[in-house]
């Protein structure tokens, strides 16, 4: 038996599930992971131009691999059981060199780690961590850039996440793609491999790439955006936003690589040693600890892996949001203008992505006395590990959180402690009030731990996770006291939760 169909085809079929996964986050719409489509090719040109030093030694098995492959294992475990699939790719981190090592052995893998270890930058973020820093870093590059485009007299101000010339009632919209995340990742990778791959092996110059490779791709995105607003007070919003954009992204990356590269010329002259590896001279290993013992216990281990992240007994039902009535406890739903719609529509492909299921609503609801009611209702099956925090949402709507508590409410015949959190508004100053609550047909809470200690154990015995979570929040009008509109809140809430429980199985 080869050592591929002994040791890589099991775990190849183990994967295969979160492979999946992995390749659509590579092409989500954000394309914050698209350039993880270059790093097998990256690997194998390496791998082809060092391979007098490969060939030097055989291949020699080593139980020792189980070190990293065990753990990894136990983990791609707890993700397939939980049916949480980042948790199963984050196990790749420890597979892929665990399985190395198993295989082919440490004399055989020599000189070749850093390449192994490039599936650091092959596996995707949870979408909980992609959705917080790409907030974090849309912040900052949106408020900086523009800083410095009025530096250079663009004279704009910030709406939200869109750039507007002073007075006008239209401009730049900063997309979540634009934000920072998708060059940050990539400018690292970059860094990782010129240090690894390319150069002196000095360990301080390999650390400064590194160090370096984040700021280089902060300020340059901060830079365009600000080149975006100048160039649009010179010209006009939509040249900009059109070939102006194009124009300055590719800039943009042009100008990334060259001062990295730049940065690596004047490290490698103070190096002072030539931009090569000398060879390694390594001994011939012969025989080694035979793969029949790993092998079967692979291939016993495959089978189970794969059918525990497939298996889901329960279908994903869509639709129940778009059930729920358009007149709630006397307020009435208000259709989205042309415009509106527009931007929902072009937000909505990361709502999903984000959220994890299209089973869900944004919609404006107002009330008899003309206060604006806003409803974010979610529903979920299979796909409960995609249901965040409310808070999350509410810090990407461009606000500052005050308050974020518990509040036991009057909801039908009980009192249940929903999520109560007040925020302002960072674009108007104004103050709103927001209520969560998660729900099944017959439990509601409004923590987000006790939403996830009720979800995990179903889906470890893999009964039905179908549930809902209802976020309502309004603002306080000026003169209005904070509990009343806790209260028009809770009365929303007081009559929805039982209409979206009967949408429930």
């Amino acid at each position: 038996m080869t050592t591929f169909a002994a040791l890589f085809l099991p775990l190849l079929i183990a994967y295969a599930a979160t492979l999946r996964w992995c390749q659509q986050r590579w092409d989500s719409p954000t394309q914050y992971f698209e350039h993880c489509w270059l790093l097998p090719i990256v690997a194998a040109v390496v791998v082809w131009a060092r391979r007098d030093t490969w060939r030097r030694t055989v291949a020699a098995p080593d139980w020792r691999g189980f070190w990293l492959l065990g753990p990894a294992l136990l983990l791609h475990l707890g993700g397939a059981a939980l049916m949480i699939d980042s948790l199963s790719a984050a196990s790749l981190v420890l597979a892929v060199p665990g399985a190395c090592w198993l295989a082919l052995g440490r004399e055989r893998l020599r000189g070749q780690w850093p390449v192994i270890w490039l599936v650091l930058f092959a596996v995707p973020l949870p979408i909980y961590v992609e959705g917080r820093l790409a907030f974090e870093l849309k912040e900052l590059a949106v408020a900086s850039g523009l800083q410095v485009a009025n530096l250079f007299g663009a004279g704009f101000e910030r709406a939200g996440a869109e750039l507007r010339p002073v007075g006008a009632a239209a401009g730049l919209f900063v997309a979540d793609a634009c934000g920072g995340l998708r060059s940050l990742l990539a400018m690292i990778t970059i860094g990782y491999c010129v240090a690894f791959f390319l150069g002196p092996t000095a360990w301080w110059r390999r650390l400064a790439l590194l160090l370096v490779a984040a700021p280089i791709a902060l300020a340059v995105n901060i830079a365009r955006i600000a080149g975006l607003c100048v160039l649009a007070r010179h010209t006009d919003v939509a040249t900009a936003a059109g070939g102006g954009h194009a124009v300055l992204d590719t800039a943009a990356w042009i100008v990334d690589v060259a001062l990295l590269l730049l940065f690596d010329l004047l490290l490698s002259r103070w190096s002072g040693t030539e931009p090569t590896t000398p060879a390694e001279t390594v001994a011939p290993v012969v025989g080694g600890q035979s793969h029949r013992g790993p092998a079967v216990l692979l291939w016993l281990l495959a089978g189970p892996l794969l059918w525990l992240s497939l298996y889901r007994p329960f279908a994903d039902v869509s639709g129940r949001a778009e059930r729920l009535p358009s007149v709630v406890a006397g307020a009435v739903l208000q259709p989205r203008d042309a415009a509106d719609q527009a931007e929902f529509e072009r937000a909505k492909p990361r709502y999903v992505e984000l959220l994890g299921t299209r089973d869900f609503i944004w919609s404006h609801y107002r009330d008899a006395g003309g206060a604006p009611i806003n409803l974010v209702a979610l529903f979920h099956d299979s796909n409960w590990k995609s249901v965040h925090p409310p808070r999350i949402c509410i810090e990407g709507s461009d606000m500052d959180i005050e308050i974020d508590d518990l509040l036991p409410v009057a909801l039908g015949q009980s009192t249940t402690a929903v999520s109560r959190i007040a925020a302002r508004s960072r674009r108007d100053g104004r103050h709103h009030v927001t209520l969560s609550v998660f729900g099944t047909r017959d439990w509601l809470a409004g923590s987000y731990f006790e939403f996830f200690v009720h979800h995990a154990p179903r889906a470890l015995l893999r009964t039905s996770n179908a549930g809902f979570m209802l976020r309502v929040e309004t603002p306080i009008g000026a003169g209005e006291d904070a509990a009343v509109a806790v209260e028009r809140c809770r009365r929303f809430l007081d009559e929805l939760v039982p209409l979206a429980q009967e949408l429930l199985p």
